[in-house]
């Protein structure tokens, strides 16, 4: 996977005859310095998806592997001296002009604080006649998020602000952003061979590329997933099972209740794939390493025998590998923490509930024999024994 930590994080779309000025969708507007992120920093909005609030300041980010609609920037757009969010239709503004002033999104005018100096020393300088400039840079801390960080952006002293903080890299057309140096590689570089464009919309070349810049930002470059992001391990799975939950979500038997936050970003986040895309996905999915998740629940193991080869073992088999001929999937070696919240949903309705999710709604039945709540650590703790088999 080491061939794809090269990655394009400027969007382009071909157009046919189309002038050349609508073909640049924009990119990242990262930070020069890398500072305490592997991923570097790029402006961002808070929230994820549906869960994305505009109203919220601006803050910087780990940049993400591909297109992103609350990460993508346009400069220069739609007026000069604007920074344009094309998802939204807005522009990045200071809130005032004042030290540790919020960067915030506003619509696109002329108005005062929304247009910005581009500076040649990569500053990026709020518009004004005032004899004190002030720029736009990150917050001296840092917070996790997950497997990434993010900082607060400020409106700060040009002159008094660290340079390291206040220096930025641009959106240009025709810029690609390796992501182990802060050097931009200009118009004409040629990436690595298999290196394609990270868009989530069918460009670059196959699926490894389109699989890092929409999936590996949750699931992880491997498909070991991120349970700090509430996202499973994938690698290893059954190809017919995934394939089948791909499409559950796309045609919204799964994530469909307001409740269900992550489910309903799976279900968001796949909606712009054509079906084969997404099984494309899956054939990829297939060649990455197969490497037993961790283990994080405990329970009875005794009792977890019992329970799981009273209710489970017909399907799932003895030793949890599944069953294709009853579309039961692999249960050994996945993430075990994922399988307990899966558990809690079948038995509460928040899953398995679809009339068209045939397999689900079986399932459901099964997870309410289970007579309490420790039953599902107990079974989940007794599966995890087949990990290390």
């Amino acid at each position: 996977m080491t061939g794809f930590k090269m990655v394009m994080l400027v969007a382009f779309i071909s157009l046919g005859s189309a002038p050349q000025a609508q073909e640049f969708m924009g990119g990242n507007l990262m930070l020069r310095d890398a500072l305490d992120a592997p991923k570097r920093y790029c402006l961002d909005l808070e929230g994820y998806a549906f869960t994305t609030d505009t109203s919220a300041p601006v803050i910087v980010h780990s940049c993400k592997e591909g297109f992103f609609k609350d990460g993508t920037w346009m400069v220069d757009y739609p007026q000069p001296g604007q920074i344009y969010l094309p998802e939204y239709e807005l522009c990045a503004a200071a809130e005032s002009l004042q030290e540790g002033a919020d960067v915030i999104l506003q619509s696109c005018s002329d108005a005062p604080l929304r247009q910005f100096v581009f500076r040649d020393d990569g500053k990026v300088e709020v518009k004004s006649d005032s004899p004190e400039k002030f720029c736009l840079a990150v917050g001296e801390t840092s917070r996790p998020t997950g497997n990434n960080l993010r900082r607060e952006t400020r409106i700060t002293s040009c002159d008094e602000t660290e340079e390291f903080y206040t220096q930025w890299i641009l959106p240009r057309e025709g810029t690609v952003y390796p992501v182990v140096i802060a050097e931009p590689v200009e118009e004409g570089a040629v990436p690595p061979p298999g290196v394609g464009m990270g868009m989530g919309m069918g460009m670059g070349g196959g699926m490894g590329p389109l699989f890092v810049g929409a999936c590996s930002p949750c699931h992880a470059p491997n498909g070991e997933g991120y349970q700090s992001e509430f996202s499973p391990k994938i690698s290893g799975q059954e190809d017919w099972y995934l394939s089948r939950q791909l499409m559950n979500f796309r045609n919204d038997l799964r994530g469909d209740h307001d409740s269900e936050i992550w489910a309903k970003q799976m279900n968001f986040h796949i909606k712009d794939f054509a079906p084969s895309q997404l099984l494309s996905f899956v054939d990829y999915i297939g060649t990455l390493e197969d490497t037993p998740a961790e283990v994080t629940i405990e329970g009875d193991t005794t009792r977890g025998q019992q329970l799981y080869t009273q209710t489970c073992s017909l399907c799932h088999g003895d030793n949890a590998m599944g069953n294709p001929a009853l579309n039961s999937p692999r249960l050994a070696g996945m993430s075990d923490w994922y399988m307990v919240i899966q558990l809690q949903k079948f038995r509460n309705g928040l899953r398995g509930d679809h009339p068209d999710d045939i397999y689900g709604l079986q399932m459901a039945v099964f997870a309410t024999t289970l007579p309490d709540e420790q039953a599902l650590l107990d079974v989940v703790a007794y599966i995890n024994t087949f990990s290390s088999e």
